[in-house]
């Protein structure tokens, strides 16, 4: 239940208490233009915390706010000095963190993922940049390693809309690409279940990004960057002005950014297949780049010598006369390695914040984003091989054998490698507006919002009719004993660079058109004083929302028809509507003891049925010492199911797995890594589940916050997040695992597995096999089926640590220590009642962090703050399951210089050691490292000027 803008509102105190909610009290002096009434600050801290709300931004800042002695304030009987208010005084039940701008700034992070990628709690993989399935134009957050979805995203308190591609093709998430950074006054992060107050999706944790509201003048900023490897070269220009004109505040912004690609080829650990660690001086087997096989007898046709001569000006000069153990010659390159690991991105975005002051207690406000994005990215060129028979086999007229033939392009015939890249446009709305007062006793807010994503997608794909004739020519009919198509191709086609017109003959754009919605209207009240209690007054806070939610994804119907080579799509469309009524109460019980129950009930409709559910929470705050908080919460959560695991259509995706029952069955000696069925390309196929539920959660923290010192504490809290009913995808690894299990009879443990079982039969109807007799590929997979189904059950438990050390001297100026850990001590996962628990924290092919850790010491003297900041990267599975390799460890340095009052340069390396992903000794496959947890970009250079027009001079 958000407090009329989520996790903490937007007006402060000046100078002191950083982020006391004013939905919760009517203390503070806001932008109305006066001081609202006095409530005590017990209850406002009550409320701030609980409600997700840090009760002061510097005190779990990265760097706290310099102490002013001329801004302290009373409030009631705590005063508060800039940041020497002890942690344990304002802190309340749930662990919130903050991150103002000067954090951000202090660590060289360049963009909202970055910031939020380096918490502690963002333990889990995400698909990063490099990574160009499903959603390659977008950032996720995923906090405790549940999942992107699991995690509320919210700007300036209001929902987002989603992106419009589901995330693996199977979910909706929140895409923060598009979040100026440079617009941002504080970033509030609340890791644990939070649904009592914010309804669904809240399970792992809340986010917010809070944009500023108030400008004092006019700022231009400049930022460039570049990296010491080539490409990814940046700039930034952001623009913001404003003021007060009569009962009017306004703030306009406006950014602009523009960062270039970075190419595979480009970094030394990964542009070549050579570079693989497990060869051992072994040569790689280079890419098939130009390759003609017999598929009956998996024997290459050799092309000679003086035919790959004759090509090797192709692939930037490396293509060359190849050869395969056990297969034998043909064309190809161990470096032909054309994807993005960073995209290419431009990127405009506006902003406007209204404020209109009707009576000292009552305002009018408006916010409005808009931002639009262009994104190249891609995974190199594309291929082909003929399909038409349902394999890559035909029957060569002239030979009377089987052959199958495949080309992989390279950019000397598509036109360069930006014409191999796809494109991404999107285009985010967010509108938010509403009348905000006071009536007596009584705080209330009414507002709507409206957010909108708008976007499309197109990969340049091969069209295989069109390339099966220019390579194969026409079709001569069809063998009768065999079913296979019958050619007379001339093998001089298959064996010659293409012009870019005769490959832009045979390939075509295919776009993805996508667009979410979402709409809310919110009403919410408070009052600090309810009635009294001996120990304090009672407060409370009550919301009432409606909203609706939307999604529309878009497909090129030749992709469901098939008529691109290796290409297919996820689509969907459908809507739901939603409405929540919730209430909090602060009860104090003794002068150091306070309650703060929570409950919310929220109500669901889509495809023609409704569900609803109720959360509670509760939480406890113990202040036996002035200087020590003991806490705990326990809460409830629930997230309604996804849209696009309800509406979405019939779609399939490419992936590389292992071929269990053939590896057991037909090479039972030799390791997965070295099996010919290691990897294998299946085609999988879904669609949704109108019939899905809820799935629901509970969720317990319990620690302590201890502030012995001003200038030192220390806080320790432990987490237990539980979740039933788990939405969850049939997992192919998984289903071919167990189908291998079912068709021969046992485990590769030995337990005997009935093959007649409903198990095995529900798993042996999920995967399509081709005939055991068949003369191609015979007894391989041709396709496996998924499904979304309410199954699984997970539970993530840990702690989570902070210290922050201040230093003041003299001489040598002041010193900000800071240390933040979380360590992972359980996460189990179950997706069937009654299967065994996986214990997923250890389990060897679960690629979470157990473990992060992150520190920086700042130090500034006169007008120049330096910061280094660090980062530790726990251990990961090795990719032959024998063991762990790691850990990995980062630094930041920065240096920010005031010239004036007016003008400020700073200067930001990232990645200071260059440090190149942790690689995977044991790892075969391309690009050998972690790349859902590790970036290759490297070292970065970052210098930023800043000057200020008009307005109040900064201190």
């Amino acid at each position: 239940m958000p407090p009329s803008g989520g996790l903490a509102p937007e007006n402060r105190l000046a100078g002191s208490v950083d982020a006391l909610p004013e939905k919760f009290t009517t203390l503070l002096c806001t932008s109305l233009g006066g001081c609202m009434r006095r409530t005590p600050l017990y209850l406002a801290i009550a409320f701030a915390s609980f409600g997700a709300v840090p009760a002061i931004a510097a005190a779990q800042s990265g760097q706290p706010a310099a102490t002013d002695e001329n801004n302290a304030t009373e409030l009631e009987s705590v005063v508060v000095t800039g940041s020497r208010i002890p942690r344990a005084t304002i802190e309340g039940p749930a662990p919130v963190t903050v991150i103002t701008a000067d954090d951000i700034r202090a660590k060289g992070l360049a963009t909202a993922y970055d910031v939020v990628r380096s918490l502690t709690q963002s333990t889990g993989s995400v698909q990063t940049q490099q990574f160009q399935g499903f959603t390659p134009g977008a950032q996720q957050v995923d906090l405790r390693g549940l999942g992107p979805s699991y995690t509320l995203v919210l700007l300036n308190g209001r929902r987002m809309a989603d992106f419009p591609l589901a995330y693996n093709g199977q979910s909706n998430f929140t895409d923060i690409a598009n979040i100026p950074v440079s617009m941002i006054e504080r970033i509030e992060v609340l890791t644990g279940s939070a649904s009592a107050v914010y309804g669904s999706d809240a399970v792992s944790g809340v986010i917010n990004f809070i944009l500023k509201k108030k400008a004092d003048g006019s700022t231009l900023n400049y930022r460039i960057g570049d990296t010491s490897d080539g490409g990814g070269f940046s700039q930034r220009l952001q623009m913001t002005t404003g003021g007060s004109i009569g009962r009017l505040d306004t703030l306009f912004g406006v950014e602009f950014y523009k960062q270039d690609p970075i190419f595979q080829y480009q970094r030394s650990f990964q542009d070549s297949l050579n570079d693989d660690p497990s060869l051992n001086g072994r040569a790689a087997v280079p890419s098939r780049v130009f390759l003609r096989w017999n598929p009956a007898t998996l024997r290459y046709i050799d092309p000679g010598q003086a035919t790959c001569d004759a090509l090797s000006h192709l692939d930037r000069g490396t293509l060359d006369y190849s050869f395969r153990p056990n297969r034998g010659y043909y064309c190809g390159s161990t470096e032909a390695l054309y994807g993005t690991v960073q995209n290419e991105r431009e990127n405009g975005v506006g902003y406007a914040a209204l404020t209109y002051h009707l009576t000292d207690d009552t305002r009018l406000y408006l916010d409005y984003q808009a931002a639009h994005t262009r994104a190249k990215f891609g995974g190199g060129p594309n291929f082909w091989g003929y399909t038409g028979s349902g394999d890559n086999a035909f029957i060569n007229a002239d030979t009377g054998t089987f052959e199958a033939w495949q080309r992989i392009f390279t950019p000397e015939e598509v036109g360069g490698l930006d014409a191999v890249l796809d494109y991404n446009r999107d285009t985010t709305r967010s509108l938010t507006t509403g009348i905000e007062g006071q009536l007596g006793a009584w705080h209330y807010d009414a507002g709507y919002s409206h957010s909108s994503f708008t976007m499309v997608q197109a990969h340049r794909a091969i069209l295989s009719a069109e390339a099966d004739r220019f390579f194969l020519g026409e079709s001569e009919g069809v063998d009768e004993e065999t079913g296979y198509d019958i050619f007379r191709p001339d093998v001089s086609r298959l064996y010659r660079p293409l012009t870019v017109a005769e490959y832009n003959s045979i390939s075509r754009f295919t776009p993805i058109r996508g667009r979410t919605r979402a709409e809310s209207f919110n009403l919410t009240v408070d009052n600090g004083e309810l009635f009294s209690l001996p120990a304090g007054d009672v407060g409370i806070a009550a919301v009432a929302e409606y909203g609706t939610q939307s999604y529309s994804m878009q497909i090129d119907p030749d992709v469901l028809n098939n008529r691109y080579f290796s290409w297919t799509g996820t689509g969907g469309a459908g809507s739901r509507s939603h409405y929540a009524v919730g209430a909090e109460l602060r009860v104090p019980i003794l002068s150091t003891l306070s309650l703060t129950p929570a409950a919310r009930y929220d109500s669901y409709r889509f495809a023609g049925h409704s569900t609803g559910k109720a959360t509670q929470s509760l939480g406890l705050e113990w202040r036996p010492l002035d200087s020590l908080l003991v806490r705990g919460s326990a809460a409830t959560s629930f997230r309604a199911p996804d849209l696009h695991y309800v509406f979405a259509g019939p779609s399939g995706a490419y992936y590389t797995l292992t071929d269990y029952y053939l590896c057991r069955s037909r090479q039972p000696d030799v390791p997965y890594s070295d099996c010919d069925f290691d990897s294998v390309s299946v085609k999988g196929t879904r669609s949704g589940n109108r019939q899905l539920d809820d799935e629901t959660g509970k969720s317990f923290t319990y620690g302590f916050v201890w502030s012995p010192l001003p200038e030192f504490d220390l806080s320790l809290d432990y987490y237990d997040i539980r979740l039933d009913n788990a939405i969850t995808d049939r997992s192919l690894d998984e289903i071919l695992s167990k189908e291998a299990d079912c068709r021969l009879g046992r485990t590769e443990g030995g337990t005997v597995v009935d093959i007649n079982s409903p198990t095995c039969q529900q798993v042996l109807a999920l995967v399509n096999r081709n005939p055991a007799d068949a003369l191609i590929n015979p007894g391989q997979i041709a396709g496996a089926d998924t499904y979304p189904i309410n199954a699984a059950s997970l539970r993530n438990a840990g702690i989570d640590a902070t210290v922050n050390y201040r230093l003041e001297t003299a001489r040598l100026g002041d010193f900000r220590f800071r240390f933040n850990y979380t360590g992972v001590l359980k996460y189990t996962y179950q997706q069937f009642p009654g299967d065994d628990e996986i214990n997923v924290r250890d389990d060897r092919g679960n690629n979470n962090l157990r473990s992060k850790v992150s520190g920086s010491v700042a130090w500034t003297l006169g007008p120049v703050t330096t910061t280094v900041f660090g980062q530790r990267y726990g251990s990961l599975p090795t990719r032959d399951q024998s063991g762990r390799y790691g850990p990995t460890m980062t630094y930041n340095l920065s240096a920010d210089y005031r010239i004036n009052d007016r003008a400020r340069i700073g200067l930001a390396i990232n990645n200071v050691r260059n440090t190149p992903p942790h690689r995977d000794n044991t790892n075969s496959t391309y690009p050998y490292y972690d790349q859902f947890q590790f970036d290759p970009i490297g070292r970065q250079y970052f210098l930023e000027f800043a000057y200020r027009f008009g307005g109040s001079a900064e201190r």
